[in-house]
């Protein structure tokens, strides 16, 4: 534990000075030890909790947190009058949930001082609900007060993000954002598919996701990847990974390069990872990643795309594809993957600049990816994804139905 807040705090070095027991953590500030009357008269503790968002290193107030900020959740039973009847002032909404990992609420309050739009800091917030609540505890037990004087303030802990996830406390679903914090995910391939892979899974708390090229990054790759790279940065030739782990580091602490394609004598570097996503327009290669994977029990998607030009129309048409493949459900890959080089494949191994099926292709492959991990709710157990430009159309394949 550590007693000191971040600064400027927002009104929680106040919070200390008076003697609350406060601690900072996932985003959300808690305040512990709050007495409050039960239903049957008797005095409990409890804990409020509320958003304790960040932005450039500053706490937002909660004027300027977006959304409810007036409001604070609230961990134990009901708060009641001192004769035993309920606080409806207070009432808004009554769902027992997890919060986030860790801190499951029980009830959710809404109040604000006669006159007054929000609360302009957090001290302020706090204690107008602290003295409601307390007021009527000390009816009972004059001595009751959430100003115990312990200190419990603890600093966020070490994050894969360089700062704070602040979308997910917004929306309420860190919880369900925690079940893609996979221990090490690999991207085999940063051409245009696999670079908006790392784009995606980077704002995910993953704790470290590797890649895997031996390319590199050089000016046609600039119109299929994402972001705008400088031209210093497409004149230094450096390699894809490397370029990318750079840009990315500024998110995301668990950014690794490995610049080098993988063949028979490393792609035993993929060892003991959770996941990984293959992103080569080579049969070879794809193959032999294959083989490894299945063998280890590692669970992988797999993209592709096959774009062609349309006669003397100069138009193009085609699809882009994703397969996954886990331990248990694998027997499809012959199937569905191509496992041979042919001339379908031209167009797109000369880095044909079609940015927008290449950030297709990965979306629709890190979405299968969220329904692996549980983030998305799955209604079919879908094994492979097609989606068709020149029909504007999207099919799938699963084990129970064929669309």
């Amino acid at each position: 534990m550590s007693s000191k807040p971040t600064a400027p705090d927002s009104g929680l070095q106040q919070l200390v000075d008076a003697g609350y027991e406060v601690e900072v953590r996932q985003q959300h500030l808690l305040v512990h030890r709050v007495p409050y009357v039960t239903a049957d008269k008797q005095i409990k503790l409890g804990t409020m909790v509320c958003l304790y968002l960040q932005n450039g290193g500053r706490v937002v107030p909660p004027d300027n947190s977006g959304g409810d900020t007036h409001q604070v959740w609230w961990v134990g039973e009901y708060p009641c009058f001192a004769d035993g009847s309920r606080m409806l002032q207070l009432e808004n909404e009554h769902n027992r949930q997890e919060l986030f990992p860790g801190c499951t609420i029980d009830h959710r309050f809404s109040n604000k001082p006669f006159g007054t739009n929000g609360y302009p800091d957090h001290y302020q917030k706090v204690t107008h609900y602290a003295n409601l609540i307390q007021a009527q505890a000390r009816v009972l037990e004059p001595l009751a007060t959430a100003q115990t004087g312990r200190l419990t303030i603890a600093e966020e802990g070490t994050s894969v993000f360089r700062y704070i996830d602040t979308a997910s406390a917004r929306a309420e679903i860190m919880t369900t954002s925690a079940r893609l914090a996979m221990g090490k995910v690999a991207i085999v391939g940063l051409g245009g598919t696999g670079s908006y892979v790392l784009d995606q899974l980077a704002k995910t708390p993953i704790h470290e996701i590797h890649l895997f090229d031996g390319d590199l990054y050089l000016q046609h790759n600039a119109f299929r990847s994402p972001g705008a790279a400088t031209a210093e940065e497409i004149d230094a030739r450096q390699p894809k990974t490397q370029y990318f782990q750079a840009k990315y580091d500024a998110m995301h602490r668990g950014v690794k390069s490995h610049p080098h394609y993988l063949d028979s004598s490393n792609v035993s570097e993929l060892q003991g990872f959770n996941f990984v996503f293959v992103c080569v327009d080579k049969s070879e290669a794809r193959r032999l990643i294959f083989d490894y994977l299945l063998s280890q029990g590692i669970p992988f998607i797999d993209v592709g795309m096959n774009l062609q030009l349309a006669g003397q129309s100069m138009e193009l048409l085609g699809s882009c594809r994703v397969t996954i493949a886990t331990p248990e459900t694998h027997d499809h890959l012959e199937q569905c993957v191509p496992m041979d080089d042919g001339d379908e494949d031209v167009l797109y191994q000369q880095n044909i600049q079609v940015a927008d099926m290449n950030a297709l292709n990965a979306q629709l492959a890190v979405m299968r990816w969220k329904q692996y991990c549980g983030f998305y709710q799955v209604d079919f157990d879908t094994y492979n994804i097609l989606f068709s430009v020149n029909m504007t159309s999207l099919a799938r394949q699963d084990t129970t139905v064929e669309t």
